[in-house]
């Protein structure tokens, strides 16, 4: 308890009054009143493709109006959901930022525990190219237990009638997606710049980010991104930027631990992680640049084994640049 009250103290002298612990302050999900008429649930904060203790994988819930749409779904969110008061049927749609496993790995396991829950409406999962083969990819993965269960589950429909993927070739930003309670625009962010990917089968590789207008607010999600002027665009005059970070001295001293240790050049890995990512001033200048009025932290970059990070000092280096409220995400805090 005392070094939590000096943590707490080191945020205040550090400016950081407006700074929350979302997962300190979360009601268990058992115990939670019914939704807001809006709300944002970091499902997972963990960031990179790193089985983690504390950090669910990458995952944000969005509810508003009465839908429920995801932002990218990792490993691990069927739990997280549930976990949150949130059927896995009630979902109506689901958001892609990008194709790395860490953001889709829980497609499988959501396919099947959803389809077994008695899925009945469709969903669709969009995102960037190859979306559409990662669904239809997956849903031939599960065929053999699809069959098996069958026998026992006479009443369900097919799985390939129920979920479905979409591509969207974005290269300019744009609307995508519009319903009764949300529209959706798209910017391509600069989280590929350096890795000169060939095109596959679907097409460009691509990674986004996604602005969600609703009546009353804008809710902004990087997804995985570096620097980007798209992406400040994006998140002009929004309520909440949900933003990345990483802890980058702390990811570079691994990386070279590793090239020292296998021999193997770590440089193309350690330019990804520079240039692709945003450190916590990167993540300052984008916020106040855009005038968004509340920074949520997630996505939490840190070396494999070492889940801690210096919470003052990346306050410090945002402070530099925005004097918004900040929140450091915690898996299952609640907007």
């Amino acid at each position: 308890m005392q070094s939590k009250l000096k943590f707490l103290a080191g945020l205040l002298l550090l400016g950081g009054a407006g700074v929350a612990s979302l997962g300190a302050e979360t009601v268990p999900a058992s115990a939670q009143q019914a939704p807001a008429a809006s709300r944002v649930v970091l499902l997972g904060t963990g960031g990179g493709p790193i089985a983690r203790i504390g950090r669910s994988q990458p995952a944000n819930l969005l509810q508003v109006g009465g839908k429920t749409y995801l932002i990218d779904i990792g490993d691990g969110t069927p739990r997280q959901l549930v976990r949150a008061g949130v059927p896995l049927n009630a979902v109506d749609a689901v958001f892609l930022t990008h194709l790395h496993f860490d953001h889709t790995a829980g497609i499988m396991g959501f396919l099947a525990l959803d389809w077994q829950a008695r899925r009945r409406e469709p969903v669709h999962f969009y995102g960037p190219p190859g979306t559409r083969a990662l669904v239809m990819d997956t849903l031939r993965a599960l065929g053999s237990g699809e069959a098996i269960f069958r026998p026992q589950l006479p009443d369900l429909p097919a799985m390939a009638s129920v979920f479905f993927g979409k591509d969207w070739d974005v290269t300019t930003p744009r609307e995508v997606y519009r319903d009764g309670a949300v529209t959706v625009r798209a910017v391509e962010n600069s989280h590929y710049g350096t890795m000169h990917l060939d095109p596959g089968e679907h097409g460009v590789n691509r990674s986004y980010s996604y602005r969600f207008d609703m009546a009353d607010r804008v809710v902004v999600f990087t997804g995985d991104t570096g620097p980007s002027v798209a992406v400040e665009q994006l998140a002009r005059g929004a309520d909440v930027l949900v933003s990345e970070i990483i802890d980058i001295d702390a990811i570079i001293a691994g990386l070279k631990r590793r090239q020292q240790a296998t021999g193997v050049d770590q440089q193309p890995l350690i330019d990804h992680m520079v240039q692709e990512h945003l450190t916590p001033e990167n993540v300052g200048r984008m916020a106040a640049a855009a005038g968004v009025k509340t920074l949520v932290l997630t996505h939490f970059a840190t070396p494999p084994g070492k889940e801690d990070f210096d919470s003052a000092a990346m306050l410090a280096a945002i402070r530099k640049h925005f004097s918004g409220r900040v929140v450091f995400g915690e898996d299952l805090g609640a907007i």
